[in-house]
C-alpha cells in the first residue's frame, strides 16, 4: 500500500486543526512551516531510524525566523519569549534521558527535534508543551505495546521516537485549539 495518500491526508487534517488552533493570522505560515518540515523527518525516522540533520538543523533555524517575523507582526513578544524557553526546557529534558539512555532508543536528533517542537509548543503556552511530552510518551507507549501484542517488536527492539514526538506537539497542538485540553489563561 502507498503511504503518500495517508501521509497527504494526515497532513491535511493536521493542517486543519493547525488553521483551528492559530487563526488567519501570519502566525500560521510558521505553524504550517513546522507541519510541513516535520513531515518529511518522521518519513525519514521512519525509513533510516534518523532525524537527518541536513534537513532539521536548517529547517529549524529557518522556521525560528519565520516565527520572529510573524510575531513582530503580531507583537505577542512574551509568547515568543516563552517559546524560546520551551525550546530550552524541552531541549534540557531531552538531553537529559538521551544521557540516561546512553543513546539507546532515543537518539542525538531525538534531542534535536525537541528544540523547534519546545518552540511552537510553548509559545502557546507552557501547558501546551506539557501536553506534548505527554501526549509523546502516551502515544510512543501505544506503538510499542501494540508492535509487541503484535510480534513485530520485542523489549529488545529499537523504534524511532521521532514520530511520536512529532505526533505528541501535533496533538497538542490541535487539541488546545478545540478546548480538549486545559491550559491555564
Amino acid at each position: 500500500m502507498a503511504r503518500e495518500p495517508i501521509v497527504a491526508t494526515i497532513t491535511a487534517a493536521v493542517a486543519a486543526g493547525f488553521l483551528n488552533t492559530i487563526g488567519w493570522d501570519w502566525l500560521l505560515v510558521p505553524y504550517l512551516g513546522l507541519l510541513l518540515l516535520t513531515v518529511s523527518l518522521a518519513i525519514t525516522d521512519l525509513d533510516a531510524f534518523r532525524i537527518v540533520d541536513r534537513l532539521n538543523l536548517p529547517g529549524t533555524v529557518t522556521l525560528a525566523l519565520v516565527l520572529v517575523v510573524a510575531t513582530g507582526i503580531s507583537g505577542e513578544w512574551t509568547d515568543l519569549l516563552r517559546g524560546i524557553g520551551g525550546a530550552g526546557a524541552y531541549f534540557a529534558g531531552s538531553s537529559l534521558l538521551f544521557l540516561a539512555v546512553r543513546g539507546q532508543g532515543f537518539g542525538a536528533g531525538d534531542v534535536k527535534l525537541s528544540v523547534q517542537l519546545g518552540l511552537f509548543t510553548a509559545y502557546l503556552g507552557w501547558g501546551v508543551l506539557g501536553w506534548a511530552v505527554f501526549a509523546t510518551a502516551t502515544i510512543g507507549g501505544v506503538i510499542a505495546l501494540f508492535l509487541m501484542l503484535a510480534g513485530a517488536a520485542n523489549r529488545k527492539t529499537e523504534l524511532p521516537y521521532g514520530p511520536p514526538m512529532i505526533l505528541g506537539a501535533w496533538t497538542a497542538i490541535v487539541l488546545v485549539g478545540v478546548g480538549a485540553i486545559p491550559i491555564p489563561s
